[in-house]
């Protein structure tokens, strides 16, 4: 007998599996992963080899460079008068690729328990970091969550919905994907947008079936007949769905939300979505909106000294969900008991700004 893990059977799809690449011209190609974000340039816990000059930058740039490739071929990127402002938001936009890049790799995956391969997960590296360098994690040195963290545990939810589409025939399609170990249903809703936040068709919805560890399609289309281009719009997708969770008789309402878009957002002309924030004093709770386009990778950020994490954040958000409540878990304040008037909040759009 041949244990599944050890089935070395030519053009066998089973088995478990791990793959490293770092090139990001092909990174939101499925085959490929993982990468790295930004913190810092240098890093002295450990002498170079070779040598004990720490100023000898040669084993960390060529990292550096392609991070920065990588922001530079799918984002608009940063270049701000201010030096300080500017560093910042090139390691927040190193952020988002590392991000974008798992939540392409982690929605695709799962998708395969509904096919002949019954891929049931993945797992990524790595959770955080165990000094301050520019790494794989998703929570830094001192426990403050990158962009990555948010995203993995937004897309490891029990039920998900997530778009998929193959670049060479222009087929699109979304599915319904469910770790819930009894099967589900709900509804599924879609709808296309402008970036200026106009709603081009919809929403339409369609009822769903999932089986137990399971996944079904929920849209089958082809990106030549949509009567708008997927590089000026983008697809709104919200489930709905009900079930219970694994050792649970009792029955909970699931729901997510994905946004496809166009991978490179540096063709994109992304406007000022207006964005507001403010905090309640009662709830703790921050409150977001865009209230002129629409808003992507919205980002909650913190003052220094100050350590907590959002319910969400690196979310979309456009003019049409209205107020967007957004709790907080507060860690540490600093010592600043109005750490809230220091926090902001901005979108990939703020990059284009000078």
């Amino acid at each position: 007998m041949i244990e599944r893990y050890n089935n070395k059977t030519p053009g066998s799809i089973y088995g478990d599996t791990d793959h490293y690449n770092y090139d990001s011209s092909i990174a939101f190609n499925f085959s490929s992963y993982s990468f790295n974000s930004s913190t810092v340039v240098l890093r002295n816990h450990h002498y170079p080899p070779g040598g004990l000059n720490t100023s000898n930058f040669h084993n960390v740039t060529p990292g550096i460079v392609e991070m920065t490739l990588a922001a530079e071929r799918y984002y608009p990127v940063p270049n701000h008068s201010d030096p300080v402002a500017n560093f910042s938001a090139w390691c927040w936009t190193t952020q988002i690729f590392q991000a974008d890049f798992y939540l392409s790799q982690i929605a695709y995956y799962p998708r395969g328990s509904g096919f002949p391969e019954r891929q049931l997960g993945s797992l990524y590296w790595q959770l955080e970091d165990i000094w301050q360098a520019p790494t794989w994690a998703g929570i830094e040195y001192d426990g403050r969550w990158k962009v990555l963290h948010y995203i993995s545990k937004d897309i490891y939810q029990p039920a998900i919905i997530a778009s998929y589409l193959n670049d060479t025939s222009g087929d699109l399609t979304a599915y319904v994907t469910s770790d819930l170990w009894n099967e589900a249903h709900g509804i599924a809703s879609m709808a296309w947008y402008d970036y200026n936040g106009t709603l081009l068709s919809g929403p339409t919805n369609t009822l769903f079936t999932v089986g137990a560890l399971n996944t079904t399609k929920v849209l089958q289309t082809n990106t030549s007949s949509l009567p708008y281009d997927v590089t000026t719009s983008l697809m709104k997708l919200n489930i709905t769905a009900t079930g219970s969770l694994p050792n649970s008789n009792e029955t909970k309402e699931f729901k997510h939300e994905y946004i496809f878009a166009a991978t490179k957002f540096n063709n994109v002309k992304l406007q000022d979505p207006g964005l507001g924030m403010s905090y309640d004093n009662a709830t703790g709770n921050f409150t977001v909106q865009a209230t002129k386009a629409v808003a992507a990778w919205v980002w909650l950020d913190l003052p220094a000294g100050v350590l907590g994490n959002f319910d969400r954040n690196g979310f979309w958000l456009l003019p049409t969900d209205g107020l967007r409540e957004v709790g907080f878990t507060l860690k540490d304040d600093g010592g600043d008991g109005q750490w809230m008037k220091g926090v902001t909040v901005r979108s990939l759009w703020d990059n284009t700004q000078p």
